[in-house]
């Protein structure tokens, strides 16, 4: 065998057109987010060598901050689906990304689902005493404007790194992972359990990246174990229901409640927030009850508006080539 050969039956297998499906899972991710860190060096580079950040406003700094996380999230998801799309060899809506009346109510329903994620578990502990409001109003910066400026601008930076993560991780990983167990002659629920699993391991353990995890207490294993079950539950919902707007809506309405309703003390974001809690609980515990609270609130959500819940059905679908 040919070296050339060799790196043929690596990359494509027995197909004469499409790369493995471990590739066409891996790949946008890694891509997408590879570019996203030099963009913001040089994004960054270029700002500070035409301005003195010192002389810029607290305000101004946030936005630009915020602003930068944005972009680089941005751009990140337009090169995933760039190169995503032509590699997998699939359009969008093979994806379960489309634009429909039905598809902004889940996306919506998502969105509160995921707010209740964090609120639910939240007001339990504050009952049992093992979280503590500290502060009522979390801001460095006094103008309203800029506030309103600051809250417009996170929420769509937190929108499109979100959609970023939602894309490959669900879209595109835990797809194709499914259909490459299925070519292998794993039955299309078996696929789609397993692949769930993987793509959400995958998941947790990119949070070392990209939120510098790590140090002698053990928070890169809390990080990866809180992650990768929520990638779970985002996850588990997607094969639900084969559609990306309300798994993107429940990771989108997470996240926003963590930065901008009640913030964690332990959260590094200068956004402005309408208070702070601190937790007296592990990490675990805090995670466990957001992953109950959301895969009930799911389920309901799937029984109200399509009568029934069938796991087996929509799991199978996710393996299906478009």
């Amino acid at each position: 065998m040919s070296v050339q050969q060799w790196v043929r039956r690596v990359t494509h297998g027995v197909s004469p057109d499409r790369v493995r499906a471990t590739w066409r899972g891996i790949l946008p991710w890694a891509v997408g987010f590879g570019v996203q860190l030099p963009t913001l060096a040089i994004i960054g580079f270029a700002i500070r060598s035409q301005f003195d950040l010192s002389e810029l406003g607290g305000g101004t700094i946030v936005i630009l901050d915020i602003g930068l996380l944005g972009i680089a999230s941005g751009i990140g998801l337009l090169v995933a689906i760039t190169f995503g799309t032509w590699l997998d060899k699939r359009s969008l809506a093979a994806y379960g990304i489309s634009v429909s009346p039905s598809e902004l109510r889940d996306w919506v329903a998502g969105i509160v689902i995921g707010s209740l994620t964090y609120a639910v578990p939240t007001a339990v502990f504050l009952q049992l005493g093992r979280a503590d409001v500290t502060a009522a109003y979390s801001s460095q910066i006094d103008d309203l404007m800029v506030i309103a400026i600051v809250a417009a601008v996170a929420i769509v930076s937190f929108g499109l790194q979100t959609a970023f993560e939602e894309f490959v991780f669900r879209g595109v990983m835990l797809k194709n992972f499914a259909e490459g167990l299925v070519s292998r002659g794993s039955s299309p629920t078996r696929s789609a359990i397993v692949a769930l699993l993987a793509s959400s391991l995958v998941f947790g353990a990119s949070h070392i990246i990209t939120q510098t995890g790590g140090g002698a207490e053990g928070r890169s294993i809390q990080l990866v174990v809180s992650s990768t079950l929520l990638g779970l539950l985002w996850g588990g919902t997607y094969v639900l229901t084969g559609q990306f707007a309300v798994p993107f809506g429940l990771h989108l309405g997470h996240n926003l409640w963590a930065a901008m309703v009640l913030q964690p003390t332990e959260v590094a974001v200068r956004v402005p927030a309408l208070g702070q809690v601190a937790y007296s609980v592990s990490r675990y515990d805090l995670v466990v009850g957001q992953v109950i609270v959301g895969a009930s609130c799911v389920l309901m959500w799937l029984y109200l508006t399509r009568d029934e819940v069938i796991i087996e059905d929509r799991s199978a679908r996710q393996t299906e080539h478009q």
